[in-house]
């Protein structure tokens, strides 16, 4: 992103509960479109047209469940521009993390357990 960007032009990080909740890439990218409509007044073709495309159909396509198409890495930050928020690519780095550990559900409970601790200030 660039440096020299104002307060108001940099995408913001979607709270944790948001992140954890997203379920697919393409439900990350829907919710991004609607905080650009409801937040900057931006529709998806006018989100399209910043990221680069002519038109909303890969965009579109991308949003859609029921297709495979996933956003291109290089259009990612154009996106979260454009939308006003890092959802997207914050789920996609959520994700590959997730995909790299692939923890056991005793891990994960262990994890969490000591995360719980550490905030109760407990010692683990």
């Amino acid at each position: 992103m660039r440096s020299d960007a104002n307060q108001g032009e940099l995408a913001l990080d979607a709270p944790m509960h948001v992140l954890l909740a997203c379920r697919s890439e393409d439900q990350a990218v829907q919710i991004c479109l609607a905080l650009a409509e409801r937040r900057l007044g931006r529709d998806q073709q006018t989100v399209a047209l910043l990221c680069g495309w002519k038109s909303d159909s890969c965009l579109s396509e991308i949003a859609n469940p029921r297709h495979s198409r996933k956003m291109p890495a290089s259009r990612r930050d154009r996106f979260a521009l454009a939308t006003g928020c890092n959802l997207h690519t914050q789920f996609i780095a959520y994700a590959t993390a997730k995909a790299a550990s692939n923890p056991t559900e005793r891990d994960a409970a262990h994890i969490a357990a000591a995360a719980c601790m550490a905030e109760w200030g407990m010692a683990a």
